[in-house]
């Protein structure tokens, strides 16, 4: 399993019956400030437990699955914890990887839960992570079973429908499509992480030629470390579960609010979202793919990413020499009487892909 090495961690976080935190096991080392966002976004100290989230800090990829011991002890009656357990009330895995696959990470984080919720004993998540390691696969009977081999990335990009997501938005699907394509920063917000991870995953989908994953932190604090590293990554597909990001325009170009099925525009980008006839046409692609059923995800994929390379080689054509470089200017655009915003928008797109760059 060649992108699991032993430099990849994972810690532990419980929560005893006194409502205390503490990370009581770490192998091999996690940094302060990847310990404190992960404490963060575990939910244990505010008492908000999700089963399983995925998130990104700086370039690592935080999987975190959580077990609720009232929870569990109320599904299970004859459940009694081991003794190193018999004061938690709930606690936290955490891994961190270097790569996007939350579908894997799930597995092998709920495997782990098991075993812990029934050992309490964190050498024994050692074993799996280096057997996991030397092998690619465990199997420790009725917890679980792990095979690497099983979980190709390719399913964890198309994990969510596109088409479900065109669905929900509806007509404002195109100004998401917009912000994606020319590289704006979005921020998805939903009350529910289990819907914003839905949503936020799938935003690549709409460039999908650029297969570009890296660019999400799909689930986000408030906490100032979070919001700093969050501002030094530029460009970002940031999801937040806490209401008060919907008043922070400075840190988005796009607000996309599940629970209300709306996007808006934030009023310091309105100019770079002036649509024209080609957003029609793109929107128009969306809409009606979405609605026939005989269209799927992977070909409405494959259309949408057609339509972006006839729009790319256009651009090519609309190169001029300046000081011996072939690019792409606003100054040639705006000479072309192109209808309005079209230069603009042109110029954004060149840019975004680095045309001008080559």
């Amino acid at each position: 399993m060649q992108d699991i090495s032993l430099d990849d961690s994972i810690c532990i976080f419980e929560k005893d019956n006194s409502g205390e935190v503490l990370q009581t096991w770490t192998y091999p080392s996690v940094d302060e400030s990847l310990r404190q966002v992960a404490l963060n976004r575990t939910g244990l100290t505010s008492n908000r437990v999700n089963p399983f989230t995925f998130s990104k800090f700086k370039n690592t990829w935080i999987y975190i699955y959580t077990v609720s011991l009232l929870n569990h002890k109320d599904k299970d009656a004859s459940y009694t914890p081991p003794e190193p357990l018999k004061h938690v009330v709930a606690f936290s895995i955490c891994i961190f990887r270097n790569n996007f696959n939350p579908e894997k990470y799930a597995s092998l984080s709920q495997i782990m839960s098991n075993i812990y919720l029934k050992l309490g004993d964190p050498s024994k998540l050692l074993e799996c992570q280096l057997r996991a390691w030397n092998k690619g696969q465990f199997d420790v009977g009725a917890l679980g079973k792990f095979v690497d081999a099983e979980f190709d990335v390719r399913r964890s990009y198309l994990a969510t429908s596109i088409k479900d997501i065109i669905k929900l938005f509806q007509e404002d699907i195109i100004l998401v499509w917009n912000a994606m394509l020319i590289k704006k920063r979005v921020v998805v917000y939903s009350d529910k992480v289990s819907s914003l991870l839905k949503v936020i995953r799938a935003l690549p989908l709409f460039v999908f030629h650029r297969q570009n994953w890296s660019l999400l932190r799909p689930f986000v604090t408030i906490d100032e470390l979070e919001i700093k590293d969050l501002t030094a990554t530029g460009v970002y597909c940031a999801g937040f579960i806490d209401s008060s990001i919907k008043s922070r325009e400075d840190l988005y170009d796009i607000l996309i609010d599940v629970n209300s099925k709306e996007v808006t525009v934030a009023s310091h980008a309105k100019d770079q979202f002036v649509l024209g006839s080609f957003h029609k046409d793109i929107l128009k692609t969306l809409i009606e793919s979405a609605d026939n059923e005989e269209i799927n995800d992977q070909t409405l994929i494959k259309l949408l990413t057609q339509k972006i390379k006839d729009l790319l080689g256009k651009l090519e054509s609309l190169k001029v020499e300046v000081d011996g470089k072939s690019i792409v200017t606003l100054e040639s655009l705006q000479e072309r009487k192109l209808p309005a915003g079209m230069d603009k928008f042109l110029f954004n797109v060149a840019t975004a892909e680095g045309i001008n760059e080559r």
